[in-house]
């Protein structure tokens, strides 16, 4: 039941884009996405949010990168969670930050994913500069979406 479509970029808007089905139940999806201990397992190797709660802040790592520092922008759980964070690493700027937003929707046993990432405008005055984050960032969400349903499917088999 896995959905295997690929993010997509909507280049007027700038704004990376993509759905999954995941097989496992919303419950177990809002933690992979809220719960720094599961999201460590399929979102980079280190994560830390320091309260669920909007206005919080946390950060994401991976081999080689500094932290990525994010700020909680939404919390509605089960359906809405959100955050800003700095695709580019550095100073965090929330000015300058790529929102996240991921729903959920309950379909049967399964949860519908949806996750959109706005603002490369904002990133940098640079086009070229953009579209070279809008690519990055969707093939990271193909990645990275792809080990969150096989993480998520792995531990509710």
């Amino acid at each position: 039941m896995t959905n295997t479509q690929a993010a997509v970029i909507n280049t007027d808007r700038y704004t990376v884009s993509r759905t999954v089905v995941v097989n496992a139940s919303r419950a177990a999806v809002w933690r992979a996405l809220t719960d720094p201990e599961h999201i460590a397992k399929w979102f980079g190797q280190t994560a830390r949010i320091d309260a669920l709660e909007v206005g919080a802040r946390g950060g994401l790592g991976w081999p080689g990168h500094d932290e990525f520092t994010m700020e909680i922008t939404e919390v509605d759980e089960p359906t809405h969670f959100a955050y800003r964070w700095n695709t580019q690493g550095g100073e965090f700027d929330f000015d300058r930050a790529t929102e996240v937003r991921f729903t959920l929707v309950e379909e049967g046993d399964a949860t519908v994913l949806t996750v959109v990432e706005t603002g490369f405008d904002r990133i940098s005055d640079d086009e070229e500069a953009r579209r070279g984050q809008l690519e990055s960032n969707r093939g990271g969400w193909n990645g990275e979406l792809d080990e969150l349903v096989d993480y998520l499917e792995a531990v509710s088999a």
